[in-house]
């Protein structure tokens, strides 16, 4: 006979399960409205052939704990995180590498209880890529893009999201004190203890970061120009192996 605390245990756990599992049918559809727009309004290239397939099973828990222990080695703390969402999409693909999981980058808004993050529509991401990169100056005399009208985060083969930056964004908002830990950080669909949120995908793949961000003259094209580059070749092999 079960101890009733494991019975709560278990009944918790088949809850998030089953929280999370609506939350990827959900987003799935979205997804897929997404990745046909940025089809027929960027470069196919930069858009990787990308099929969910819901059925395969990844260890959230574990991924947090890899991704925490990636970002503690080279950021000092999670109140950095608000702000630098299409870096941290780039740091969260590499760590997706070496796990071998097959992901995409996705671009779009997040719906919150008090309305939305960004205020994204298709006309200003059209108008985005029309414009294209556009020189700024950060503090310190560097060229930079001028800051983007969109968020980033990634969609993984399964349809679950990690998403980098908005619970830290969030919890800084909030003016509660203290910060998040690293692992707190990381969003993904079904996690506990965190907002009412709601991704809203718009475009899929490396086409914004590659139109919008990226420029060689730029001091994060070598980074990025390198990144387009090996997430292709990782696609290709991982393709290959199943």
């Amino acid at each position: 006979m079960l101890r009733r605390d494991l019975v709560c245990l278990i009944k918790r756990d088949d809850t998030v399960m089953l929280m999370a599992g609506c939350m990827i049918s959900e987003y799935v559809q979205k997804f897929d409205e997404a990745y046909r727009w940025t089809n027929s309004h960027t470069d196919e290239r930069l858009n990787y052939p990308f099929r969910i397939d819901p059925s395969l099973k990844l260890d959230m828990k574990t991924i947090v704990a890899v991704l925490a222990k990636d970002f503690a080695e080279f950021i000092k703390h999670t109140d950095m995180l608000p702000g630098r969402c299409f870096l941290l999409a780039r740091e969260l693909s590499y760590v997706m590498f070496d796990l071998k999981i097959k992901h995409t980058v996705t671009i779009g808004d997040i719906q919150l209880a008090d309305g939305m993050y960004v205020g994204l529509s298709h006309a200003s991401l059209e108008k985005e890529i029309r414009d294209g990169y556009q020189f700024d100056i950060d503090e310190t005399g560097r060229a930079v893009a001028k800051p983007a009208n969109a968020h980033a985060w990634i969609t993984l083969e399964n349809g679950q999201i990690i998403d980098a930056s908005i619970l830290a964004s969030r919890h800084r908002k909030s003016g509660k004190e203290g910060r998040l830990t690293f692992e707190e950080s990381f969003y993904h669909f079904g996690k506990t203890g965190t907002p009412e949120l709601k991704h809203i995908p718009f475009m899929t793949g490396l086409a914004y970061h590659h139109d919008v961000l990226y420029h060689p003259r730029d001091m994060y094209g070598p980074t990025y120009g390198q990144w387009f580059d090996t997430y292709l070749g990782f696609m290709n092999f991982m393709n290959g192996v199943r």
